[in-house]
């Protein structure tokens, strides 16, 4: 052991250990417990409280605590729960004369009713810690405690088989040098307990195969190891050469190396295509571009068709939906008048939609929202002519100057946002981090503190949103102008001009909690901004600063959980010590990749698509069938609720009015409003899981399967409508044979050909409804010399063979391989 960092002395023997402890604790355990005369309430007492789950949000260490008892969440206050558990309540909770009698250990060991239910039992060690502590008169030493860094050994654990265990140990340091093994004082999980399971005292089992995190807590300090249990294989069993076509397969390959999983075969031509399409513009291939692409030879014609989607104009519509979902695009709190707003919330999607098409750097982008200013340097009657020019725009169409901005100021004007709701929001979209935990208390899983939570918000303290002294005469004269050529008009359909400026006098600055000082302006983790000016420019510089350890991280993540269905950190506006990503190595070289390429958002797109991974089939093999999280294949999952409703109105050939409130004759991808008028496109929003906007919360859009959505697809009448209109009527009536027509009909929808077995079992419903005979018709002869496939569709009756073949239509957007993406 290094001399710098002695280890904790454990006793004067094992054997002094053992006899206090020998009824109540293994050897093992025995070897990492204090002698009685060194138990250490910081140390100790507050670390069994965490263990057991006393100081957890969900009991003492809640912000209400618990039956009178205060605990500061997971001990980062010890002072506090000394002063909790040995003074306050008259100090009744610990009994110096007689120890067993104290309230501390008989609620513990559910002798006295105790919402918590029993923690542990008497006579146990944890029992015997606790007691020795109070018969030495229940000491304190202040900062004895102090920890400076925890970690796992060993930091990754292979359990060759299912059921084998493992021992870790959970290290921390001391700010006294001291480094000791408090296994027995910290508290272990798994992140997937699927794969493992975490017993007690650093114990851990593998159940089946994969691989996961094991996340050791000691007083809210965490550390991670990493367990993976590979798939067993027969003897003799020789890994697969499988080829590479960049790091990402590199990196994703040599995991699945080490645990025994071979990624599954390259998707087809037809498989390909399908995926790429509905990932990056939200639709279907045509048939004949489906045709086209099956028949081109050319070996580098995935790259073309990737090359030419990230062209294509429905690409930046698909991105500007996801970064108004990001940024918090809810047309029911954006500024202007009540029937202009879902044209405002276009404006807000065209901005970001005229940058992402002409791909500009992400960073930009990002700035651009977080340092808008309504004026951007413009005098403040010049400004006014700007707004409107907007509104006069906006009163007669949906095309508005408002992209050629150089901010978005319309983040920063939305109606009833705190100062902390913008920080939260900003800290999830652009970080990853959820920072809402620590308005309250010390955040449970990450190092966050009230401090950290009120230092961020200070960062936008100068921001300002009203009416700014320079521009207050041109604002109330266009206000009054406005109201006079509005009169008699409702208060709410005229619009109020407001700005976004910087007020740096007196600005908005809350205080460190503990000592009421004024908290300096900070980023999670970063510096404190000084100077003067716009404190939001030197967030920004922070921010695409390429070491900053969150801003290229976040935005690869929830890209590449945009292509596979998984981000590498799940949920992707999670990153904290307690989850983390699935591929470290991985994420890393992505982030590095986008920032040495100037935050180029296609570059990344582009790295990605063109990998075998990405390209990888769903069908699974032996070895990957359970995988979800590494990337050995491709992932079912169902496409985002716009591009569900435009891969539908594709699949079938029809194009639909979405409403009054926004342009005729587009897709749903390009929709701006979080609401729409459009009560039957509002209810598939619903059900399809389209957020609102109304949280900061990534979950807020979800992707889950429900009952609903079934139902939707089987029996929703405006959509058994679109079957019978739309491409099958076109195809019924064109001079194409009944197999021709089913031909059609699967590459529509699954961009596919029919299989032998499915063509026949389409047409021989077809023939057998569209021949029907009515009642009292006359059967043919049985010697009847058959008839070719167009006879028959000659003689048919047209309307039955047109409900034939919608049943089959029906019964293709039903199919789990038509609702998924795969």
């Amino acid at each position: 052991m290094n001399a710098a960092t002695p280890t904790c002395r454990i006793a004067a023997s094992s054997l002094v250990i053992w006899l206090v402890f020998s009824t109540v604790a293994s050897a093992e355990l025995a070897r990492v417990l204090p002698a009685p005369s060194e138990i250490s309430f910081e140390r100790h007492i507050v670390g069994l409280l965490g263990r057991m789950g006393c100081n957890a949000g969900s009991c003492h260490g809640s912000f209400q605590g618990k039956g009178g008892l205060y605990l500061s969440l997971f001990g980062y206050a010890p002072e506090k729960d000394y002063q909790a558990l040995v003074r306050d309540g008259m100090g009744r909770r610990i009994n110096l004369q007689d120890p067993d009698q104290s309230l501390m250990l008989l609620k513990a060991t559910a002798q006295v009713a105790h919402g918590g239910g029993k923690r542990f039992d008497k006579g146990s060690w944890a029992y015997q810690v606790i007691r020795e502590w109070i018969a030495r008169g229940a000491p304190y030493d202040p900062g004895v405690g102090q920890v400076v860094h925890v970690a796992v050994e060993p930091k990754e654990i292979v359990c060759t088989e299912p059921g084998q265990t493992h021992r870790l140990h959970l290290w921390v340091e001391f700010a006294d040098g001291t480094r000791c093994d408090m296994s027995a004082f910290g508290d272990f999980k798994v992140q997937d307990d699927y794969v493992a399971e975490a017993l007690p005292d650093g114990i851990v089992k593998g159940l089946r195969p994969g691989d996961t995190a094991l996340i050791a807590s000691y007083r809210g300090h965490v550390a991670l190891a990493r367990i993976l249990v590979p798939v067993q294989v027969p003897p003799g069993f020789v890994y697969p050469r499988v080829p590479e076509h960049n790091y990402i397969d590199r990196e994703v390959f040599a995991k699945l190396r080490k645990l025994n999983v071979v990624p599954s075969e390259l998707a087809s031509d037809t498989e390909f295509l399908r995926r790429v399409y509905i990932d990056t513009i939200g639709c279907l291939p045509a048939p004949d571009e489906v045709r086209a692409f099956v028949n081109d030879p050319s070996p580098d014609k995935r790259l073309r068709k990737i090359e030419e989607l990230l062209q294509h104009p429905l690409h930046a519509a698909v991105w500007a939906t996801r970064l108004c979902d990001m940024t918090g695009n809810d047309s029911i709190r954006l500024p202007g008048p009540v029937p202009l707003r879902g044209k405002i919330s276009k404006m807000w999607h065209d901005w970001l939609r005229v940058r992402i098409a002409r791909n500009e750097p992400v960073d930009r982008i990002v700035e651009g929202i977080l340092c808008a200013t309504s004026r951007e340097g413009l005098s403040p009657e010049q400004w006014v002519e700007q707004m409107r020019g907007i509104y006069e725009a906006l009163n007669k169409g949906f095309d508005t100057p408002y992209a050629d901005r150089k901010t978005l100021d319309l983040f920063w004007l939305r109606n009833n946002l705190t100062q902390e709701q913008i920080a939260e929001q900003i800290a999830a979209a652009f970080l990853g981090i959820r920072m809402e935990c620590a308005q309250c208390h010390k955040h449970p899983f990450d190092r966050w503190k009230q401090a950290d939570y009120r230092a961020f918000v200070n960062v936008f303290g100068q921001v300002r949103t009203g009416v700014s002294p320079e521009a207050r005469e041109a604002i109330q004269r266009e206000n009054k102008r406005l109201q006079e050529a509005n009169k008699g008009k409702n208060n709410n359909q005229i619009p109020q001009m407001r700005e976004v400026f910087v007020g740096e006098r007196n600005p908005r600055i809350l205080t460190d909690p503990e000592s009421g000082v004024p908290l300096r302006p900070r980023p999670p983790g970063g510096p404190e901004l000084v100077g003067s000016g716009d404190y939001r420019q030197a967030f920004v510089a922070w921010l695409r600063a390429p070491d900053n350890p969150y801003f290229a991280r976040n935005f690869v993540n929830r890209v590449w959980a945009h292509y596979f269905g998984v981000g590498l950190v799940e949920p992707v506006d999670n990153f904290s010590v307690a989850n983390p990503p699935s591929n470290e190595r991985l994420l890393h070289l992505l982030a590095d990749d986008f920032v040495r390429h100037g935050y180029d958002l296609r570059h990344l797109e582009r790295t990605i698509l063109q990998s075998r991974t990405y390209q990888l089939s769903s069908r699974p093999n032996p070895t990957n069938v359970h995988d979800h999280n590494n990337y050995a294949r491709s992932y079912l999952r169902r496409p985002m609720a716009e591009a569900m409703v435009d891969v539908l109105n594709s699949a079938l050939g029809v194009t639909e009015p979405f409403g009054p409130d926004v342009p005729a004759g587009i897709h749903a991808v390009e929709l701006a409003p979080s609401r729409v008028q459009n009560a039957n496109l509002a209810y598939i929003f619903r059900i399809f899981g389209r957020p609102t906007r109304s949280s900061t919360c990534d979950c807020e859009r979800s992707a889950h399967p429900a009952l609903p959505q079934t139902l939707f697809l089987m029996t929703d009448p405006n959509l058994l409508n679109k079957i019978t209109s739309g491409r099958l009527r076109q195809l019924l009536s064109s001079q194409l044979s009944d197999e021709q027509i089913i031909e059609e009909l699967f590459l529509a929808t699954l961009t596919r050909f029919p299989t032998p077995e499915e063509k026949r079992w389409a047409l021989e419903h077809v023939r057998a409804h569209a021949n029907a005979p009515s009642a009292g018709t006359e059967q043919p002869s049985g010697k009847q010399r058959p008839a070719d496939a167009r006879q028959v569709a000659q003689r048919s009756d047209p309307r039955k063979r047109s409900t034939a073949f919608a049943d089959v239509l029906w019964a293709l957007i039903n199919t789990r391989e038509f609702v998924l993406n795969h």
